[in-house]
């Protein structure tokens, strides 16, 4: 969850494919998710490259994403 925007990754998943959005770079520029803290930047980059959106806590970096 990007807890700055207090929006899901299933949500974010959404808003990313109606709005043909395809980078962490383009959510954040129309202020989607990750303006503020950044913490969920490596999550969504991970949901946009997989489709995930649901993750323990650390398992990107876990991962190597």
């Amino acid at each position: 969850m990007c807890v700055c925007h207090r929006r899901t990754f299933a949500e974010l998943k959404v808003i990313a494919h109606e709005r043909n959005l395809t980078t962490l770079d383009e959510l954040v520029q129309d202020g989607w998710c990750g303006g503020n803290c950044a913490m969920c930047h490596p999550y969504v980059r991970r949901m946009l490259e997989c489709g995930e959106t649901e993750f323990a806590p650390g398992d990107v970096y876990r991962m190597g994403s």
